[in-house]
């Protein structure tokens, strides 16, 4: 097999998840724009997992509500049809959360995260959705030849919680059990995460969600929301008026008035392989499991059930002042740094090819951690802040959400996570500016790192930035 030295290019189609998904789907039921103004309880801006969630459960609580969901897209064309696919809660998050929250606080949040594994899962089985689904765990692994592993105080943590069987460390010989790589050292598995086929999953969503009668209209952004009682969204044909709204945009978030300075947009990329499940077997690579390593600009990646490998890192651009462009979804250099990543981490399929690629935007908050609340009264509630980690728990803020928007007294609208305001981000040109030099320090430290040397003093100095500042951007 020859090896080819052509990169695949970013930004000329959509991204292999989606066209596989909207392939498998055939013709689907129609969501055409809006061209006539409509009344409704809830609108909803967003066709992605934390909208249509949402709507799910509005639905199996509120019978007979009256939902319009509007996207600017189609439902999927987002991050929801384009990210990595790990499904998984916030057990690695969970001794952060202990020191922001309380212990109390952290373990009710992160058992409430830990639904949406099986909870994705039996509900693709109860509607037929095929998403491709396999409960098989996740491994980080240190591949950094001269660095100690990232995750001894949060085992002990986790440990001391009585929490130890969610975070296992693994030994460098069982990690060569998993997949085989000369690189690979020890590694930290998650036993109770699961991979999707991100696309497949969202086109489903939007099928059952149609089925249920919620009014979906793709293609209808929204450029105006005029917050009151009711609340008016403006499209460019026509509006609509709900007594409650769900901003369900992810990173577009960092354009709306209220947000834009508590959130940054970063790009991430992937590529992919062409099918090779005999090369799959050789490594041992067969039980659909998750792998990551554990640099902060983190190259995460997993299997297909056509025998391809996605590979993805967060090494694209930031954004400057909200705006969400070409660089998200166009950055070559963006992914020849993914793609030197594949080759070190995997050197030993050096002769595999790489046909395709695609990126987009994530959503940073001050913490890492996602904002979920209400606004204006109750009457506009919001989710976003995923930080890339969005496929399972898009699931937890969409019940959120519902209860939220429902009104019930549910413990999930008391989870200390809701409300929560995070500290804002440094205003433009500084936020964009900083973000720059900070990633590109963050990157060369990595490099240097996974060659086995220490990093200049300057790339170490301007890492800590954020750190001295009071914002978390590790994982």
């Amino acid at each position: 097999m020859a090896r080819s030295s052509a990169l695949p290019v970013p930004g000329l189609r959509r991204g292999w998840w989606l066209r596989e998904a909207l392939a498998a789907e055939g013709t689907p039921l129609p969501a055409p724009p809006l061209t006539e103004d409509l009344a409704a309880d809830v609108a909803i801006i967003g066709g992605g997992y934390t909208g249509m969630w949402t709507a799910w459960f509005l639905t199996e609580t509120v019978p007979g509500i009256r939902i319009v969901l509007l996207e600017a897209d189609i439902c999927g064309g987002g991050p929801s049809g384009r990210n990595g696919g790990f499904v998984h809660g916030w057990w690695e998050q969970t001794p952060f959360l202990a020191r922001q929250f309380g212990e109390q606080a952290a373990r009710d949040m992160a058992w409430a995260a830990d639904e949406v594994v099986d909870g994705i899962g039996q509900w693709s089985a109860d509607h037929g959705v095929d998403g491709w689904f396999h409960k098989s765990g996740y491994l980080t692994i240190n591949a950094f030849p001269n660095e100690p592993n990232s995750w001894t105080g949060t085992v002990a943590e986790m440990e001391r919680m009585g929490l130890g069987e969610q975070l296992q460390p693994m030994s460098a010989d069982d990690v060569q059990q998993r997949c085989a790589s000369p690189v690979y050292g020890e590694g930290l598995w998650m036993p109770s995460a699961a991979s999707i086929q991100p696309a497949r999953l969202a086109r489903g969503m939007r099928r059952v969600l149609l089925e249920r009668g919620v009014r979906i209209h793709e293609h209808s952004p929204v450029f105006r929301m005029e917050p009151g009682a009711p609340c008016k969204l403006v499209t460019d044909r026509a509006t609509v008026t709900a007594e409650q709204v769900v901003l369900a945009v992810n990173a577009w978030a960092t354009g709306w008035p209220g947000f834009r300075t508590r959130l940054l947009a970063w790009g991430s990329y992937m590529v992919m392989t062409e099918p090779i499940p005999e090369r799959l077997a050789e490594i041992g690579w067969t039980g659909n499991e998750l792998l990551s390593d554990s640099r902060f600009t983190i190259s995460y990646y997993r299997t297909t059930d056509d025998g391809r490998i996605a590979f993805g890192a967060g090494v694209g651009a930031a954004g400057f002042d909200g705006r969400i462009g070409r660089v998200f979804e166009a950055d070559g250099n963006a992914v020849a740094r993914v793609s030197a990543n594949f080759r070190r981490l995997l050197p030993m399929l050096a002769d595999v090819r790489l046909v395709d690629a695609w990126g987009g935007p994530i959503d940073i908050t001050a913490m890492r951690f996602p904002e979920i609340g209400s606004r204006h009264g109750g009457r506009v509630h919001y989710a976003h802040g995923f930080a890339g980690n969005g496929a399972g728990p898009a699931r937890l803020a969409g019940r959120i959400l519902a209860v939220l928007v429902a009104g019930t007294d549910d413990p999930l609208g008391r989870l200390a996570i809701v409300n929560h305001r995070q500290r804002f981000l440094p205003p433009e040109p500084f936020r964009y500016i900083g973000a720059r030099l900070i990633r590109e320090a963050l990157i060369r430290g990595d490099n240097a790192s996974d060659a086995g040397r220490r990093a200049p003093w300057w790339v170490r100095l301007v890492a800590r930035v954020p750190t001295w500042l009071g914002y978390r951007l590790s994982h």
